[in-house]
């Protein structure tokens, strides 16, 4: 197995590789990069694999998500975005599967506007 380390430096070259294309804004990506690797090594009992994707997961969620939180928040850096949305897409994504998994769905509809209460 390899170490977290070596998983994260080899998804991390070949991601900033991708940078270097014209229509790929490299701040976003290195943000995002960063807070993924962050995100995958701090997790414990993972596999190479498991680690690898975990990060290209997040990676892809920081990089998407990092022009709302820079239109959205005080946040004018799209690098601090990218890392900030790296870091929290995935532990809240996970914690809305829970919850719409547990819940029963009147309660899921009540949520949203116009839904039932």
């Amino acid at each position: 197995m390899a170490e977290p380390a070596t998983t994260t430096a080899t998804t991390a070259l070949a991601i900033s590789v991708a940078s270097l294309l014209p229509f790929v804004n490299g701040n976003a990506l290195l943000g995002a990069v960063l807070g993924a690797a962050l995100f995958a090594t701090t997790k414990k009992d993972l596999r190479a694999f498991a680690r690898l994707g975990t990060m290209l997961l997040s990676t892809g969620f920081g990089y998407l998500l990092a022009p709302e939180v820079t239109a959205r928040t005080f946040i004018t850096s799209d690098a601090t975005a990218g890392l900030l949305a790296a870091i929290f897409a995935l532990p809240i994504l996970i914690k809305m599967m829970v919850w719409v998994d547990q819940s029963p769905l009147a309660d899921i509809f009540s949520k949203f506007p116009g839904g039932r209460k």
